[in-house]
């Protein structure tokens, strides 16, 4: 139920959500809680009313909106790749393992960006398509997240 995801990240920082930087990105900026899955499996998630994380399996999405974003005036792109970990959960019970971890996000829908705090430590929950999720942390907490979760898969098991 738990697995790594490859992550190549960004963070897009801009003065405007309807500014030239935010117009250059190729497609609206995801709303406040929303996230925004592309052709290309690129996802945009809505971080804070003036920064959102752009994030994908593979590199060349990154690159590609990096390169588009050169130019663009108004704000700018933060390479993330490295300081960040991902893991997928997905199953019928995927809302109730949020549950039980102590998330905010359950009855996440598709589409839905939410940052929680699992074990003490700051987490994005990314609902890709329905049934799964992405948990989006720093990697320097990333093996104390999994650790957390594995073993609150296991009591779950248990009991």
């Amino acid at each position: 139920m738990v697995e790594d995801v490859p992550l190549h990240a960004a963070t897009l920082r801009y003065f405007d959500v309807a500014g030239p930087f935010a117009a250059a990105v190729g497609t609206p900026l995801p709303a406040p809680l929303r996230a925004t899955v592309m052709e290309g499996g690129l996802v945009l998630a809505w971080l804070r009313p003036t920064e959102t994380l752009a994030f994908s399996e593979d590199a060349a999405p990154i690159a590609e909106l990096s390169e588009r974003l050169t130019q663009a005036t108004g704000g700018h792109v933060v390479e993330l790749t490295g300081g960040l970990e991902a893991f997928r959960l997905r199953g019928s019970r995927v809302a109730e393992l949020l549950s039980r971890l102590g998330s905010t996000a359950i009855g996440l829908g598709v589409g839905e960006a939410r940052r929680g705090r699992f074990a003490d430590v700051s987490v994005l929950v990314v609902c890709v398509r329905a049934e799964e999720v992405l948990l989006v942390v720093d990697r320097a907490y990333a093996e104390h997240l999994r650790g957390w979760v594995e073993a609150t898969l296991a009591n779950w098991r248990e009991g």
